[in-house]
């Protein structure tokens, strides 16, 4: 690149910064302080901006800061929700479409709950019934089913 073209792109940097950060150096990226000091230095255009941001950052400096409210907050956060990262935040839609009470930890939790459950009292009946002989799996059938005369009708 030649000069010019340095000189452009060094002038085209320290306005960006300036517009971004301000004129506190203290704000500026590390990596750029030296490269924005020495172009605001060449280039009067660039010390004049910096003092009309020196100028908005004082009245900037001179507002009162409140404490944001509750509302703004939540509102934040809920924003944050939404985006979510990856996938994430559609599933979180989801879950809220499927279970709007609150938590979705509350069904997850009795899903695996039943889930466990049913893979222990399969895994409990399987072995159980490969001792019992014909008769009695009828039994347990017929109790499972309510059905006292189930026996009896498949013998």
């Amino acid at each position: 690149m030649t000069d010019v073209a340095n000189l452009e792109s060094a002038r085209a940097r320290a306005q960006q910064v300036l517009d971004t950060y301000g004129a506190d150096e203290a704000r500026w990226p590390e990596a750029d302080r030296e490269a924005v000091r020495n172009a605001i230095a060449r280039d009067p255009g660039l010390a004049k901006q910096q003092a009309e941001e020196a100028a908005l950052d004082g009245l900037l400096a001179l507002a009162p800061v409140e404490a944001p409210s509750f509302a703004l907050q939540s509102k934040i956060l809920a924003t944050q929700k939404d985006e979510g990262i990856g996938g994430v935040g559609l599933v979180k839609q989801v879950l809220e479409l499927l279970w709007p009470y609150g938590s979705s930890a509350i069904p997850a939790g009795a899903l695996a709950a039943s889930i466990v459950l049913g893979v222990t009292s399969g895994a409990v009946s399987t072995i159980a019934t490969d001792s019992w002989s014909e008769e009695q799996s009828y039994d347990v059938l017929a109790l499972a089913l309510g059905d006292t005369t189930l026996t009896e009708e498949w013998q």
